[in-house]
């Protein structure tokens, strides 16, 4: 279907705009830099570049996945078991960790800003300041340092 209009519209003279790559596809492609935590052929962690609080991952599909519900089912399960592992792994890496919240937005109502599946896993403690995104994006060595201890705990 698609093959075929493009055919109707190169035939009509329109030029046929090519979709913008998928950021998380450039990052598992390793064409984007990411700091991160974990990697597998199902599913990737790195530390997302406006975090919540220091610590904030996300758990992405390897393959490219719109939302929650084109995940397959066993890629989610993959995805959960890894973000338990990293649950598990925050208070042991020295971040300030005294709970965390599971979130995946699926659609623009709900706020998902990339149309690839994620699923964000925020280090939540009492008394932390007022949330800070967009206005302070991290540099990726700052975010690497965060990565580095997690991926620390992971190996114990």
């Amino acid at each position: 279907m698609r093959y075929f209009l493009l055919l109707l519209l190169t035939s009509l003279g329109v030029a046929a705009a090519e979709p913008k790559p998928c950021v998380f596809c450039e990052i598992t492609a390793g064409r984007l830099p990411a700091a991160v935590v974990y990697r597998d052929d199902r599913v990737m962690v790195f530390m997302t570049h406006a975090p919540r609080n220091p610590g904030h991952m996300l758990v992405i599909p390897m393959a490219h996945a719109e939302n929650f519900l084109a995940i397959p089912a066993e890629t989610m399960h993959a995805m959960t078991d890894v973000a338990h592992r990293m649950a598990e792994a925050l208070p042991r890496s020295g971040v300030r960790c005294e709970g965390f919240n599971l979130l995946m937005n699926t659609g623009t109502a709900a706020d998902q800003t990339v149309f690839h599946a994620h699923l964000h896993i925020i280090p939540r403690y009492t008394g932390e300041p007022p949330p800070k995104y967009p206005a302070d994006i991290l540099p990726l060595a700052e975010l690497e340092a965060v990565a580095a201890k997690i991926r620390a705990q992971l190996a114990k």
